[in-house]
């Protein structure tokens, strides 16, 4: 499905996208394998890119050191220099991968998503900010409590430096209310999930908290579980931010909602799950950079499920790019009804946010019919639990067997990252594509 046919594209846009194909076709050692599936420049951008395979985490881990590296680079005087470092992503075992990574490149992109939301773009960039994440992820990491001026780098201020979430005690959440109060950061970017918590803890002592120009939204699924609590504590307007290490910012979320595509600094190729799974309007994204010197990267699987916009035009003005109703959730975190239909993650939660009595979850499908749900309540009585089993029989169906298990806390995963769908079971990914 050729997003070009359904969403306006600039020819400076094309003109882009065949400029960085033959580039690096013709100068990354990776994609040395990858010309023979080319039919050449006297095709269309949209016809030579859909002709090319994929590039996964996989071929990204075989393609280290060099292998996605244009060939005019030095990669060892590049880290010599500071120019470029190896990063590590946060996946978990299976997914991480060492990306060749220059700052640069990756404020420019951030930059340039900033002009698709009005409330960022009438910002200079950047400005002061303050981040609620696992230290996993990004900042400063400690198993200590380290003062506030240690965990200030430049104009960012780190509110966490623990990797087990898990540590987090009453005095980090009045210390991280306090903080904020004292910095006054403009921009407070966070996981959701981890700013729900703080914001769960504001309602629960009574504490007011400071609010910043904007929250921006990133590193993880936007559960609207989390949302609803952020909003009863926080009058900032939220962003919500969709981009990966290795392809930068891809979707920035405009003040009417809507995700629209950083055409600026990328490429997307969309893959619709077929129609029995939900498609054509969802589907998944592969992403080509443009723009950044030091890494090629064509077609990228970024591991996402997008449900796409029915049309081109927006409330908020801006026309150019694929335009996206919401991320729906990583493919692997997919389940599945009873009949043996596709449940994003975002289908479930969205169902489960009409619940007010959930602060969190974690579903697992056990098996094809059976299901086993962790909620974190604050009324775990007969009446709430009988809610949310009616809500999974909404979602997956009445013929299902549901256990609901009242906890106190999720655990995230090896990465940092909360995992809030997943199977039990294998499924083949591929074939649930067109």
């Amino acid at each position: 499905m050729l997003l070009t046919e359904r969403f306006h594209y600039t020819d400076g846009y094309f003109q882009k996208c065949g400029e960085t194909l033959d580039a690096a076709l013709k100068t990354a050692p990776y994609y040395r394998a990858w010309r023979r599936f080319d039919p050449g420049p006297s095709h269309t951008p949209d016809e030579r890119f859909a002709a090319l395979p994929e590039l996964n985490k996989e071929g990204m881990r075989a393609a280290f050191p060099g292998g996605l590296v244009p060939g005019d680079r030095d990669l060892e005087a590049g880290i010599a220099s500071d120019q470029v470092e190896y990063t590590f992503t946060s996946g978990t075992t299976g997914e991480k991968v060492v990306n060749i990574f220059n700052q640069d490149w990756w404020s420019r992109s951030e930059a340039s998503s900033w002009k698709l939301n009005g409330h960022l773009a009438r910002l200079a960039y950047p400005q002061k900010t303050a981040k609620l994440a696992s230290s996993l992820n990004v900042g400063i990491s400690c198993e200590e409590d380290l003062p506030m001026d240690h965990r200030i780098l430049g104009t960012t201020l780190y509110l966490n430096e623990k990797n087990n979430l898990l540590q987090w005690q009453p005095r980090h959440f009045a210390r991280m209310a306090k903080e904020l109060a004292e910095f006054r950061p403009v921009i407070l970017e966070a996981n959701p999930s981890l700013l729900a918590q703080l914001a769960f803890w504001a309602m629960d002592t009574d504490t007011p908290l400071v609010s910043p120009e904007v929250i921006v939204f990133t590193y993880e699924f936007p559960s609207a579980v989390s949302l609803a609590a952020i909003r009863k504590v926080f009058s900032a307007p939220f962003v919500s931010s969709y981009g990966s290490t290795e392809t930068g910012f891809v979707l920035e979320q405009c003040e009417d909602g809507k995700m629209h595509q950083n055409t600026e600094f990328c490429r997307i190729d969309y893959q619709p799950l077929k129609e029995e799974f939900g498609g054509p309007e969802i589907g998944r994204i592969l992403v080509s950079t443009f723009e950044n010197p030091w890494s090629c990267i064509i077609r990228f699987d970024i591991g996402d499920l997008i449900r796409l916009s029915p049309s081109a035009a927006c409330a908020c003005g801006r026309g150019e790019g694929m335009i996206a109703e919401s991320v729906e959730g990583r493919t692997a975190n997919v389940t599945f009804a009873v009949g043996g239909g596709l449940v994003t993650t975002g289908m479930l939660d969205r169902r489960l946010a009409l619940i007010p009595e959930l602060r969190d979850y974690a579903l697992t499908q056990k098996t094809p019919s059976r299901y086993e749900l962790q909620a974190v309540m604050t009324d775990a009585s007969a009446r709430v639990k009988a809610g949310i089993e009616q809500a999974l029989r909404e979602v997956y169906g009445e013929n299902g067997n549901y256990e609901i298990l009242p906890v106190k806390k999720i655990m995230t995963g090896p990465a940092g990252k909360y995992r809030r769908t997943q199977t039990e079971f294998e499924f083949d990914e591929k074939r649930l594509f067109q």
